[in-house]
């Protein structure tokens, strides 16, 4: 009986093959929006995932923030703070902190046998790449020696090698920067970016004194940008980075009741929040996909409300040669649910293939979530 239904509706379908088509076409551009727009929130958390993992979740970044001092009659005027180097100092002698490193950033272009390309310089000390989760992948690291003779030597990421070293070993070459010739000796692993978007591969590392010598202003010698900070993950975070703020504070002479003139910023609390917004993200294209979904199921109801109408003649046929009202719906029920199945693989199918296309195209892995098809389905 139930095959003898299901060829029935089959028949049916077939001989209303412009209808079925364009009410299956509904589902199957829902169940494929669907599937692509879960892949996407999929991929844009893995991405967060990937980034934060290459940051290191046990590295806070202690920076300047805004001082306040007070002006005539008692007005706050606000000024830039300041970093030095007895501020890191102090930061490695906090328990909990496995290191700290002084990070002062510019911008420049380097230039190489007539190529150039506009790199993130970065001067620091030889305790940058344990500090900032950073690997060498080959050559040398920057030493004290480094530091304290304020050398031309410096380490590269793989940006830069694609880019000015497509075709030579970058290792003993020199790199030209405002005209100074720098020696690479070290070469990065790959790093990719970070939660901001910034390619951490397109870096130039030297000696913090080397930058300040060539690239800073002389009159301010101690200060700095930024301090990279790697905690102890035995320990809480939170915990770690209380006392990182007394300990600031009190270098800082700052009272009871004053604002600190500086920002800590913990890694994964960022990313929890952007985490956050991924997934609301995801939640809000899946919710917006679904209403296509909709759509293509009311134009089922919308097709077997004609369809009905259409072969009164038959339902009454089927009634006198006594065929049950019960197997009647259910007839009708068989070409409806054959008319979801067809479309619902067919969207599934391109789902993932479309998904996986723009994958390729964006250089970006698009996981496949089959449990969006299945309850699309």
């Amino acid at each position: 009986m139930y095959k003898l239904v299901l060829k029935e509706a089959w028949i049916s379908i077939n001989s209303n093959k412009l209808r079925s088509f364009l009410t299956t076409l509904g589902i199957i551009i829902g169940v494929c929006a669907v599937v692509m727009m879960v892949g996407a929130g999929e991929a844009v958390r893995n991405i967060i995932n990937e980034r934060f993992v290459a940051m290191g979740s046990n590295l806070l970044i202690v920076h300047p923030g805004t001082a306040r001092t007070t002006g005539l009659r008692g007005t706050d005027t606000n000024t830039r703070a300041s970093m030095t180097f007895d501020d890191v100092e102090k930061l490695k002698e906090v328990k909990g902190v496995l290191t700290a490193s002084p990070v002062i950033a510019t911008r420049g272009q380097a230039v190489y046998q007539g190529k150039n390309w506009n790199v993130f310089m970065y001067g620091t000390n030889s305790d940058f790449l344990i500090a900032g989760n950073w690997s060498l992948e080959k050559g040398l690291i920057l030493t004290e020696r480094d530091i304290k003779g304020a050398s031309l030597n410096v380490m590269i990421g793989q940006t830069i090698v694609k880019e000015l070293f497509p075709n030579t070993e970058p290792l003993g070459e020199y790199i030209r920067v405002r005209n100074i010739p720098f020696k690479i000796i070290g070469i990065l692993k790959t790093k990719g970016q970070n939660m901001m978007g910034h390619d951490q591969d397109n870096a130039l590392i030297m000696p913090i004194t080397t930058m300040k010598r060539r690239f800073e202003n002389k009159s301010i010698p101690n200060l700095i940008d930024r301090a990279y900070v790697k905690i102890d993950d035995a320990e809480p975070l939170n915990v770690i980075e209380e006392r990182i703020r007394k300990a600031m504070r009190v270098a800082h002479n700052i009272k009871d009741g004053e604002m600190d003139d500086f920002e800590i910023r913990n890694m994964a609390e960022l990313v929890k929040n952007i985490e956050m917004i991924g997934l609301f993200l995801s939640i809000l294209l899946s919710v917006i996909a679904s209403i296509s979904l909709i759509v293509g199921s009311i134009g089922i109801v919308n097709m077997m409300l004609v369809s009905v109408t259409e072969r009164t003649k038959e339902i009454g046929i089927r009634k006198v040669v006594g065929a049950l009202n019960k197997w009647i719906m259910i007839q009708f029920l068989t070409e409806s649910i054959l008319i979801s199945l067809i479309g619902s693989l067919i969207g599934l199918v391109l789902g993932v293939l479309f998904s996986q296309i723009a994958g390729l195209i964006m250089e970006v892995n698009v996981p496949i979530s089959m449990w969006s098809g299945v309850i699309s389905l």
